[in-house]
């Protein structure tokens, strides 16, 4: 038995082939029209999942049936009546979350969002993209097209006739972004000011004891220069390094907030983020001992052992 996923149904070039018909289905209306969004729904979807398959198509298959995994696989099923079944999408973006760093919450959010928009309008009375204005969804909608496209090492070009005016329409995402949290900064600044030195001095010294204590990563917060944090999401592989003393495992963060208590700003989103000079990635460190890493037993364990008075099952043979 031989196993082809070449033309596979779950195969990302089938996947990536499909969505290119959708999207020339969403093209052929226009933009303040229902069926315009409504494509794009279903478009997107199918672009999650070639992105996910991508990485490989088994990827897709749903855990509750290990032939699902045969059937990614592409082998032929094993069983009468067997009906292949994959991953809800929400599963398919919790994994590529993890599994592409670019792919933020906000992304994988915005898809959630717009993806349940196409479950309310097939499953409901809700028309749910009628009255639904463009600059609610199509920015972020080519921003998240973007990034699982390049994670297939496609580009805007490859799904889209006017990828000018989609790139367009990224770009007023990230203008939009520092428009707002450089208004944020200057005014928690202004406030900042405007208190009296012992206030700013208390306020300084409760936040360089809170940085400490909390988890994240500490910066200096762009308002007042006090320590803050910026706190973020795992993505991507955990490194491991085995030392004669320990074991360290490390793994890349992606900032998606930011705190400071001395002068009260708080910034969400890696976008804006970004956008103010906070948005770059950090890792977070984790040290074990060797006996916490591989599950052994420690010396004191092993003593508390052999101090331990042997316990024998009643032995009634009189031999």
């Amino acid at each position: 038995m031989s196993a082809s996923i070449g033309s596979h149904p779950w195969s990302s070039e089938t996947l990536f082939s499909k969505a290119q018909l959708y999207v020339g289905r969403m093209e052929s209306h226009t933009a303040d029209e229902w069926q315009y969004g409504f494509w794009s729904a279903l478009a997107l979807e199918l672009l999650i999942r070639a992105a996910l398959a991508q990485f490989s198509p088994t990827l897709l298959a749903d855990p509750a049936n290990w032939r699902n995994l045969t059937y990614a696989l592409g082998f032929e099923p094993t069983a009468k009546k067997f009906s292949p079944s994959s991953v809800t999408t929400r599963e398919a973006l919790s994994r590529l979350n993890e599994l592409i760093p670019e792919f933020t919450e906000e992304a994988a959010g915005f898809c959630t969002k717009h993806v349940g928009r196409r479950n309310s309008e097939l499953h409901t009375g809700e028309l749910a993209f009628e009255s639904l204005g463009t600059s609610q969804w199509l920015p972020r909608f080519f921003f998240a097209c973007s990034i699982l496209l390049k994670s297939m090492g496609r580009e805007l070009s490859d799904l889209f006739s006017d990828s000018a005016a989609a790139q367009e329409m990224i770009n007023s995402l990230e203008d939009a972004a520092a428009k707002a949290v450089n208004q944020d900064i200057h005014a928690h600044a202004q406030v900042w000011k405007n208190k009296e030195d012992k206030e700013r001095d208390a306020a300084s010294a409760q936040a360089e004891t809170w940085a400490i204590r909390q988890a994240g990563h500490r910066v200096d917060c762009p308002s007042c220069g006090c320590r803050a944090l910026i706190r973020g999401n795992a993505s991507g592989p955990v490194t491991t390094k085995i030392t004669s003393d320990d074991v360290v495992q490390r793994q890349t963060m992606l900032p998606t907030s930011f705190e400071c208590i001395a002068c009260g700003l708080r910034i969400s989103g890696l976008s804006k983020l970004s956008a103010c000079g906070l948005g770059d990635a950090f890792s977070a460190k984790s040290t074990y001992s060797a006996a916490e890493f591989f599950g052994l037993y420690t010396e004191e364990e092993l003593e508390e052992a052999r101090n331990e008075p042997p316990d024998f099952e009643p032995d009634f043979n009189d031999f």
